[in-house]
């Protein structure tokens, strides 16, 4: 799975449940760059793409998995080892988090 941290703007008031049923473009206007992407295949070691995992921005955060249903751990860590500019492009079903790997967490100072 993945773990892809994104920091939500000041003022972003609606629920993590009303902004995953925003279209991928709406999500990406919303959501802008992660703070953070980590990857494991199930029993591998933990792959950092972006950062470290550590969340240091006080705010708002919604954590997520967009790795697409059905797709083998295997095509798609090779396919983000490929991808050199944001997440790799694979086929498959919908993402994880529309099965509920989606989480809201607040960092506070």
């Amino acid at each position: 799975h993945e773990l892809v941290a994104f920091r939500l703007p000041d003022g972003e008031d609606r629920s993590l449940d009303e902004l995953v049923q925003l279209s991928p473009a709406e999500l990406e206007g919303t959501f802008g760059q992660p703070a953070t992407v980590l990857l494991a295949a199930p029993g591998g070691e933990q792959i950092a793409a972006v950062g470290d995992g550590t969340l240091t921005q006080p705010g708002r955060y919604a954590v997520m998995c967009f790795i697409p249903t059905g797709v083998e751990p295997g095509v798609y860590l090779q396919a983000a080892a490929e991808s050199d500019q944001g997440p790799p492009q694979v086929e498959g079903g919908p993402p994880h988090f529309v099965h509920g790997m989606v989480a809201e967490l607040t960092v506070e100072v």
